[in-house]
C-alpha cells in the first residue's frame, strides 16, 4: 500500500477512536449521546484534522523554501506575530472575528518584517530569517506580557486562549478553513515539480528556471496565511510544524510530492489524537489545552531526533 494510503487509513481510525471516546460514554446510543456526537465530537474532530493538516503543511512549505530543519511558524516569527494581534483584539474588543482578522494581519506583518530584514543579508539570507524571526518572536512575546501585565481583567483568557486549544469547534469554523486550505494544496500540487528545485542550491534551481526568490514569496505568503489561521482560531499550537514534516521524512524519505500528500494526513491524525488525550486525561470532565501535550511531544520528539542523528537531521 501506498504511504498516503496507509496515512489516510490511521487518520481515519483515529477520527472513529476520537468520536467514540470521551469522559461521556455514548453507550447506549440515547437521543443525548447522539446530540454529543453531532454537536461536540464530530465538529472537534473535523476541526482538529484541518487544523493539524494546515500546520503541517506550513512545517513542510517554511522547511522547503528555507531548507532548514528548524523553519515553522514560530521560528520564522509568523505564529508569535498572530499570537500578540489575537491577544491584542481579545483585550481591546474580545470581538472572535476581530481576534482573526487581527492575527492575520498581524502575522502578515511579522514575516514582511523578517523577510525585509533577512533579505539586506544577501548570502545570508535563509540563516537570518531564522534568527530575525526569533527575535521577532521575542519581541512579541514581551508584548504579550505587556497586555498580560496592563489588562489583567482580560488575563484568564488570554493565558488560555494562548495555551491552544479546540474548544471553539463548530462546522462554520471547519467549512472556513478548509476553503483556505484546499485551493492552496491544490496550487501546491500542481507546482510540486519547481518546489522540488529548492532543495538545491539557489544557483542551480535559477539555472533549471526557478525564480527562487519569487518562488519563495509565495511560499512565504502561503505558509503565513495557513499559521495565522489556525492561530486565530485555535490559539497557540506548537511542535506540530516543526514535528510532522520529520516524522514525515523520517517514513517516506525527502519526496515532495509524497511530502505534500503525506504531511497533512499525519499532521490531522497527530492533532486529533493529541486533542484526544486533553479531552480525556484529566478527571471530572477536565480538559488539558492540547497546545501542552503538543508542545511537550515536539520538545521530546526532537531531543531524540537529534541524539539519533546530530547534524544530520535535516537528511541527506
Amino acid at each position: 500500500m501506498k504511504p498516503y494510503g496507509t496515512l489516510l487509513l490511521l487518520l481515519l481510525a483515529i477520527m472513529a477512536a476520537a468520536v467514540l471516546l470521551g469522559q461521556v460514554a455514548l453507550f447506549p446510543l440515547t437521543d443525548e449521546a447522539w446530540n454529543i456526537v453531532w454537536s461536540f465530537r464530530i465538529p472537534r474532530v473535523l476541526f482538529a484534522a484541518v487544523n493539524g493538516a494546515m500546520l503541517a503543511l506550513a512545517g513542510v512549505l517554511y522547511q522547503i523554501a528555507l531548507r532548514n530543519p528548524l523553519a515553522d511558524g514560530f521560528t520564522t516569527g509568523a505564529a508569535s506575530s498572530a499570537a500578540f494581534g489575537g491577544c491584542l483584539a481579545l483585550v481591546l474588543w474580545g470581538s472572535p472575528i476581530l481576534i482573526s482578522c487581527s492575527a492575520i494581519a498581524f502575522a502578515a506583518l511579522g514575516i514582511a518584517i523578517v523577510r525585509r530584514i533577512a533579505a539586506r543579508t544577501g548570502d545570508g539570507f535563509r540563516i537570518t530569517i531564522i534568527l530575525a524571526g526569533v527575535a521577532l518572536s521575542v519581541i512579541a512575546g514581551s508584548g504579550i506580557s505587556f497586555l498580560k501585565y496592563f489588562f489583567e481583567d482580560s488575563l484568564s483568557s488570554m493565558v488560555f486562549w494562548l495555551m491552544g486549544g479546540l474548544y471553539t469547534a463548530t462546522y462554520a469554523k471547519t467549512g472556513i478553513l478548509c476553503a483556505v486550505f484546499a485551493p492552496i494544496l491544490i496550487l501546491l500540487w500542481a507546482d510540486r515539480q519547481r518546489l522540488s528545485l529548492l532543495f538545491l542550491d539557489d544557483l542551480s534551481a535559477e539555472s533549471s528556471g526557478v525564480n527562487v526568490r519569487r518562488m519563495r514569496e509565495r511560499l512565504f505568503l502561503v505558509t503565513t496565511v495557513l499559521v495565522a489561521m489556525s492561530v486565530s482560531y485555535c490559539g497557540v499550537i506548537g511542535f506540530l510544524g516543526l514535528m510532522i514534516p520529520h516524522a514525515v521524512r523520517a517514513l517516506i524519505g525527502h519526496t515532495i510530492a509524497l511530502q505534500l500528500l503525506c504531511a497533512p494526513l499525519l499532521g490531522a491524525a497527530a492533532l486529533i489524537f493529541f486533542d484526544l488525550l486533553s479531552r480525556i486525561l484529566l478527571p471530572y470532565g477536565g480538559e488539558l489545552p492540547v497546545g501542552i501535550i503538543t508542545s511537550a511531544t515536539g520538545g521530546a520528539f526532537f531531543f531524540l531526533l537529534l541524539l539519533r542523528k546530530g547534524s544530520r537531521v535535516w537528511g541527506n
